[in-house]
């Protein structure tokens, strides 16, 4: 599972909804997380979802955590290591 997912961070993942599994996908794509939506069901009470903006497309879209294969940390300190 991945670390713990905030605003701001680069993630890897894979970019439809359906994938049976998302980490042996074959297309995964990066992103920054825009927004952390909490959205609590009776099954699991801290459910979130997370937008994500595209780095290829510039589109957000919001995805599950079972989406997100990898988090790649803060997207600034990213930006600053290149």
């Amino acid at each position: 599972m991945t670390r713990n997912i905030k605003e701001g961070d680069k993630v890897e993942y894979a970019p439809y909804h359906q994938a049976v599994n998302p980490k042996t996908a074959k297309a995964h794509t990066t992103g920054e997380v825009t927004s952390v939506n909490h959205k609590p069901t009776k099954a699991d009470p801290n459910h979130k979802t997370y937008t994500i903006l595209n780095d290829n497309t510039g589109k957000e879209t919001t995805y599950g955590a079972r989406s997100i294969t990898e988090n790649m940390g803060p997207a600034e300190e990213l930006e600053q290591d290149e």
